[in-house]
């Protein structure tokens, strides 16, 4: 890791900002200093303030009070152009892209070139967004429309369109590159490559702050880490001279012991439990390859795999979100109607989908409706009535189970940050009638602290009987929660790792699920057929 520069050579300064969201001071006179070349990470807790102080640096959010300076130039609170054409450059956490357009009109639609005749150049155009894209992922095909990609591989676009050296409005080109959670949507291999091109940026002079919660990451590829904690400034610390227990102390105001592998499996799984979940010969075309398996009650089984092997669409296939699937799911040995999620859902099915803003949470409802969305029906009394008692109860209790940190029950998702959004689409499937669980990378974005209050839940969920099946990229996460693992790849299964693997020796562990995932393509490697 480069050294940090001297802190004669600060870039950014925000001095004194404080933002307010109605009731909700999400930062509170924070003054933080961001060096040229380093990589500074912002970490806290949900709602600690991590985005806001982002969006505010890149002039997404007009600050109440204070100023942030770029090389010595005040930028105007608010004021996106003024902060882009300085340089600097936010990716968000959440996908913000037009599914519609080619990956290559989604990476040049802010500056799209031209030919002399004013047309748009298409073919430098797709050259450029491949350089950029191939950087990351060359398997992406840049002239494909966007929406046709995984949500990892979407990702991985929005980042690229960030790197893009060429378009500078006139301004600066990049000198500063927000990153929001770069990786929650990325695989192992996939995240590896960001963080080694996150390295090679800085040794370019460039800074980045990056937003995440994933220890790994600050430790492997970070100069410097800042603490925020309910919208206040914490501390300011040298990753080098700093440890995980103390960082996360700084978070949370006291000492928690991380997961290890298998730290949350049960008894339960391994005693003689009947099956809950069959899946038997599920097919789609361009998805999945003849998917068969069983999870028993009280069994937390892992879907590891590589990002686009099929893992999210075999739990679409099972929850009834792909009509072109073939293929028979039982639940407790009786066939599931796949033709509506309505019917997974009144068998007591939950469903916890990779991407929560386009097919998880209802944005134009209340955190409450959210919430009691699956279970209206059954808290309704005669004739389809809402019972408004029942109801608040419920509510009231999910909100501090989960610890949703919201202004009030009845306040929109988005006035919500990230991670308390992924904790209120959890807290909407935990209830003690579902039956079987589908899990799809369910602590995407959520707090070191917050993690482990997820995992306790989903396992009492499967100690009272619920069957799991759990799709996460994080090794550790896959390794202590599941009771076994099954491996995918190019839409079929390709192994199994029983507990006496994935509790034994985790390196190992880890190898082999990796080695699982690239099955397919080792296998056309030696027939002399390109991997996909």
């Amino acid at each position: 890791m480069n050294p940090a520069p001297a802190a004669a050579d600060v870039l950014i300064r925000a001095q004194g900002v404080s933002k307010r969201f109605g009731i909700t001071q999400a930062l509170d006179q924070v003054t933080v200093e961001f060096r040229r070349g380093e990589v500074h990470a912002l970490m806290g807790e949900n709602g600690a303030g991590k985005s806001t102080l982002g969006k505010t640096i890149a002039g997404l959010h007009r600050q109440d009070a204070g100023t942030v300076t770029v090389a010595g130039h005040v930028l105007t609170p608010g004021d996106i152009d003024e902060a882009f054409a300085k340089g600097i450059r936010l990716v968000h956490q959440e996908l913000a892209q037009c599914p519609n357009l080619s990956v290559a009109e989604n990476l040049c639609l802010h500056d799209l070139p031209t030919t002399s005749f004013g047309m748009v150049d298409r073919r430098r155009m797709n050259e450029r967004a491949a350089r950029l894209v191939h950087a990351l992922d060359p398997g992406i095909d840049v002239t494909a429309p966007l929406g046709g990609l995984s949500p990892g591989r979407r990702q991985i676009c929005q980042i690229a369109a960030a790197l893009d050296m060429e378009a500078a409005k006139g301004g600066h080109p990049p000198t500063c590159i927000v990153l929001d959670e770069p990786t929650s949507s990325l695989s192992v291999a996939e995240a590896d490559r960001l963080l080694a091109l996150t390295r090679q940026l800085a040794s370019r002079g460039l800074t980045i702050v990056y937003v995440s919660h994933r220890m790994g990451e600050i430790f492997q590829v970070c100069d410097r880490v800042t603490v925020l904690r309910d919208g206040k400034f914490v501390a300011t610390n040298v990753v080098k001279e700093i440890d995980e227990p103390t960082l996360v102390e700084q978070m949370i105001g006291r000492r928690i012991q991380t997961a290890g592998a298998g730290e949350f499996r049960g008894q339960a799984a391994g005693a003689d439990r009947p099956v809950a979940l069959e899946v038997r010969g599920l097919s789609s075309p361009g998805r999945l390859r003849d998917v068969s398996l069983s999870v028993k009650a009280g069994e937390i089984v892992g879907i590891g795999g590589l990002v686009g092997s099929g893992r999210s669409e075999l739990l679409n296939a099972i929850f009834g979100l792909d009509p072109a699937s073939r293929g028979e799911v039982l639940l407790e040995g009786k066939p599931l109607d796949r033709s509506s999620p309505r019917h997974a859902i009144r068998s007591g099915m939950g469903y916890v989908p990779e991407d929560r803003r386009n097919q998880g949470l209802f944005f134009q409802l209340g955190v409450d409706e959210n919430i009691l969305m699956p279970v209206m029906p059954d808290l309704a009394g005669p004739l389809g009535i809402r019972r408004g008692s029942a109801e608040r109860s419920l509510v009231a209790d999910r909100i501090v189970d989960f610890k949703v940190k919201t202004a009030s029950p009845w306040a929109l998702p988005n006035s919500l940050s990230g991670g308390n959004q992924q904790k209120l689409l959890i807290a909407r499937w935990m209830s003690p009638d579902t039956k079987v669980l589908l899990l799809d990378e369910p602590t995407r974005g959520i707090d070191v602290g917050t993690k482990n209050e997820v995992y306790r839940l989903v396992r009492a969920a499967a100690d009272r009987g619920a069957a799991v099946l759990l799709v996460s990229s994080e090794m550790p996460e896959l390794l202590a929660m599941s009771d076994r693992v099954l491996v995918m790849c190019a839409g079929r299964l390709t192994g199994e790792l029983p507990g006496s693997v994935i509790h034994g020796d985790a390196k190992k562990a880890q190898e082999e699920i990796l080695r699982l995932a690239t099955l397919d393509d080792e296998r056309k490697a030696a027939r002399g057929t390109p991997a996909a």
